[in-house]
């Protein structure tokens, strides 16, 4: 199956709420159906993408900067869901993040993309299978993200990040 990621636009109201009951975030995240048909699900993409975004492959290194802090950023809370704990954003650093986005348009993003590159840095999930086929997996999953912020931020709401 592997590594995917999941984003979860909440209101800031939810967002309080997790943060005061983090016993219910398994309930929320695994369980809530209006979260599911809202959810941004970029599945193994978000590697590709953060490499992109930041030109840095490793993550222990995790580049703190608005670029970097798409695919890894936010507040961990609650327990380690598989690989690692649920991690938020507050409305206003998904805002900041956006900021920086808007920046990187998907043609910006398309220029990025180099299958040498991405097979050299052994970026998952395909390590050193890149091919140029695989470009657009990477734009349709960026553009999908880039508009899921740009429709949290329209609507002053955290947005909640895992990945499992």
């Amino acid at each position: 199956m592997g590594m995917t990621a999941r984003y979860f636009r909440i209101s800031t109201k939810l967002l309080e709420h997790i943060k005061l009951h983090t016993e219910q975030i398994e309930e929320i995240i695994f369980e809530s159906e209006a979260l599911q048909e809202i959810e941004c699900d970029i599945d193994k993409a978000w590697h590709g993408i953060y490499f992109l975004l930041t030109g840095e492959k490793n993550l222990e290194d995790f580049l703190n900067t608005s670029l970097g802090e798409v695919v890894l950023g936010g507040t961990a809370i609650g327990n380690d869901l598989g690989y690692g704990p649920l991690r938020y954003l507050e409305a206003d650093e998904a805002a900041e993040i956006f900021n920086a986005l808007k920046h990187i348009t998907v043609d910006d993003f398309s220029e990025r993309f180099s299958a040498e590159q991405l097979n050299e840095q052994d970026i998952y999930p395909m390590y050193d299978q890149w091919t140029e086929d695989d470009k657009d997996y990477l734009l349709e999953n960026y553009e999908e993200l880039f508009q899921y912020f740009k429709e949290a931020v329209n609507n002053k709401e955290a947005i909640l990040l895992l990945i499992h």
